[in-house]
């Protein structure tokens, strides 16, 4: 986006603008100008996209809770992070959560994978004591 002639640094009153944060629309100047991703920021919003997203650290907490709570919260992890790290490949999330989302991924498979090997060998041990017992 042009910067409009005139427009001025919010943090440096005085001192002519030379680019746009493409998040907020700030107005910044030189020293105020931070490249992220091959895009425009200015100080505050390079800061917090220095950070994981609030739904990566979600998605980390349901995986480590799933071993707690079960099913449900495994695959909430699988979704979230997955939808997490469709959105840092487009540009849309921080990177720096990248590493919670593929965690969460993994975990909540990993449960899920365990639940359903519990429930594979819950019915074949009833199935292998009607035959040794003959009777449910």
């Amino acid at each position: 986006m042009p910067t409009p002639a005139g427009a001025t640094c919010p943090l440096h009153p005085g001192v002519v603008a030379v680019d746009v944060c493409e998040r907020c629309g700030r107005f910044v100047c030189g020293d105020c100008t931070v490249l992220r991703d091959e895009r425009t920021r200015c100080t505050e919003c390079a800061a917090a996209a220095s950070s994981p997203s609030t739904r990566a650290t979600l998605a980390l907490v349901c995986g480590a809770l799933g071993f707690v709570c079960g099913a449900p919260l495994s695959l909430a992890a699988v979704a979230l992070g997955r939808i997490e790290e469709r959105a840092i490949d487009r540009g849309e999330a921080p990177r720096e959560g990248l590493r919670r989302a593929r965690w969460a991924v993994r975990l909540g498979a990993m449960q899920l994978a365990l639940v359903s090997l519990l429930l594979v060998s819950f019915v074949a041990w009833r199935l292998l004591r009607e035959r040794l017992t003959g009777s449910p």
